[in-house]
């Protein structure tokens, strides 16, 4: 199997090619390069990428596509619905913490492994051989479908937003569905033209936006403070108050309905992990930047971001009147109480948002070409062709044509839309957890000589990622609110189900014919 996969490896990194043109790569990059490349080699693949990225933009995309502020705003609703305040302040704190065991669990394993192959060449590498072609082939696609899920709904989220920013000045606007969809069609045809740029490019928007949500989170706390039109709340009232009526569930279970908010902001520590194969030094700089992501920056930004609204946020039930649900424009403007004001705030927000659906569709893009790259996908010669400025050109389109496909879902229901929302927050859980079980299993021994690994923590967040993802994809897959009908009915268990179906059937119909699984480690 190694002999398919791997071709020969041209010794000069394509890094190193392109530094008389720039003449930023120093010497030192050029020999890790050099030997990242020979590492990649041993994995079983060619380098065909160009390594762009230190630490400093690795950091920077893995912000950019976690987008902090903006994954609480748009998931404000369930927030309320979950409690209010001490469910955001809290449940911010507590998911951060368990995200963040997720993140260091898969920074060991692509220490062990850097590959943009990422979970599904891990689940390949530790699962019994019976079953590993089998369980990579699903945990790849459970990946590759949470990806694009996540880029639907950050379209479609920010159209929301810009018609609830529209609202803003013009509350009695009710726009058809087809209005949303052709708001995201907009936003995924001007977010493809960063893509088809050389990935260089790509790192110095991601920097810039780094710079541009503190500048948002600066404002954002100045602003809110300052104005506090809706009253001002005091520490109590910020940190513990807690108003489960809105759900239906009672005390404790409305509690956890409220850690979605968290649970979107921070959904995939491991989005960079498909951007090893254009990283310097990958076993050392993707890990670091995947955990120091977690903690501290997002629960910097997360509190930053919660704060300020809880201190001067209006009555629960009056923010549920929003229209559209769509809560945080009207909050800014009940809470600035300034049109002007509250606009410019939500066009920060958007931008981030904007930035997060480039960064995701980055991903996305360099996963459908590492599955590719493997024979898992239906025309996978053309979806893995790499350009000569180190793009994935016909990846991107495909990724952004199944975006405009899912976003006519909600022409026929905003329910099974909101189900696909949930699911790729259980499919990001699901894809993670899987590797890091089978690494348990074998009691992490393949891990062990792992340049960015630690034995005791790492065993403490193996654990935690095993117990918290399984009540995670309980959590996610309840109604919000009782009671329940089929227009409230959250169905991400059944649509997460399905997804694993079909990927098995069609493997056992037609993938296991073309799909042998990734190379197998030549340090095995």
């Amino acid at each position: 199997m190694v002999v398919e996969h791997t071709k020969e490896i041209d010794h000069t990194p394509a890094q190193s090619q392109h530094s008389k043109e720039d003449g930023n790569v120093t010497v030192i990059e050029c020999e890790a390069d050099l030997a990242g490349d020979e590492g990649l080699h041993e994995l079983g693949y060619k380098a065909e990428l160009h390594r762009t990225r230190g630490f400093r933009e690795v950091f920077a995309m893995s912000l950019t596509c976690m987008a902090v502020p903006y994954g609480y705003g748009t998931a404000l609703y369930t927030g309320i619905i979950g409690g209010g305040p001490a469910t955001l302040i809290w449940g911010s704190v507590i998911v951060t913490i368990l995200q963040w065991t997720v993140a260091f669990s898969l920074g060991e394993l692509a220490s062990r492994w850097p590959t943009s192959a990422g979970a599904y060449y891990w689940t390949f590498q530790l699962a019994p051989k019976r079953f590993r072609t089998i369980f990579s082939y699903i945990n790849g696609w459970m990946l590759l479908t949470a990806l694009l899920l996540t880029t639907t709904s950050v379209a479609f989220g920010m159209g929301q937003h810009i018609i609830g920013t529209i609202q803003i000045v013009r509350p009695d606007w009710a726009p058809a569905s087809w209005v949303y969809n052709l708001v995201a069609y907009a936003l995924i045809a001007v977010a493809s033209v960063p893509l088809l740029m050389p990935p260089r490019f790509l790192t110095i928007l991601e920097q810039t936006n780094v710079v541009m949500i503190w500048v948002y989170k600066l404002a954002h706390i100045i602003v809110l403070s300052v104005r506090a039109k809706a009253g001002r709340r005091s520490a109590k009232y910020a940190f513990t108050h807690y108003d489960p009526s809105f759900s239906g569930w009672g005390q404790v279970w409305t509690f956890f309905i409220g850690f979605l908010p968290a649970a979107y902001a921070n959904a995939a520590p491991g989005f960079v992990v498909a951007m090893i194969e254009e990283t310097h030094n990958p076993e050392i700089n993707v890990p670091r930047a995947m955990s120091y992501t977690m903690m501290p920056a997002s629960l910097i930004l997360a509190w930053g971001f919660l704060l300020p609204l809880t201190f001067t946020m209006p009555p629960s039930e009056v923010l549920l009147e929003a229209p559209g649900g769509i809560i945080l424009p009207y909050a800014y403007k009940l809470i600035v109480g300034n049109d002007a004001g509250a606009i410019l705030l939500m066009v920060g927000m958007l931008y981030m948002g904007f930035n997060c659906l480039v960064g995701i569709n980055t991903t996305a893009s360099r996963q459908l070409w590492s599955f590719s790259r493997d024979h898992a996908v239906p025309g996978s010669a053309v979806w893995s062709r790499v350009n000569k400025s180190g793009n994935v050109p016909y990846a991107v389109a495909l990724c952004l044509l199944v975006q405009c496909l899912l976003c006519l879902i909600n022409l026929g229901s905003s329910v099974a839309f909101n189900s696909f929302v949930s699911t790729a927050v259980n499919a990001f859980a699901a894809s993670y957890m899987l590797p890091v079980l089978l690494s348990v299993l074998e009691k992490r021994r393949s891990i062990a000589g792992a340049p960015f690994t630690r034995h005791v923590v790492g065993w403490i967040c193996n654990i935690s990622v095993i117990i918290w993802v399984p009540l995670a994809l309980v959590i996610f897959s309840m109604p919000i609110a009782l009671p329940v009908t089929p227009d409230t009915m959250n169905y991400a268990s059944v649509v997460f189900a399905g997804f694993i179906t079909i990927a098995a059937v069609w493997y056992v119909v037609y993938a296991r014919r073309v799909y042998e699984g990734p190379p197998e480690s030549m340090g095995m």
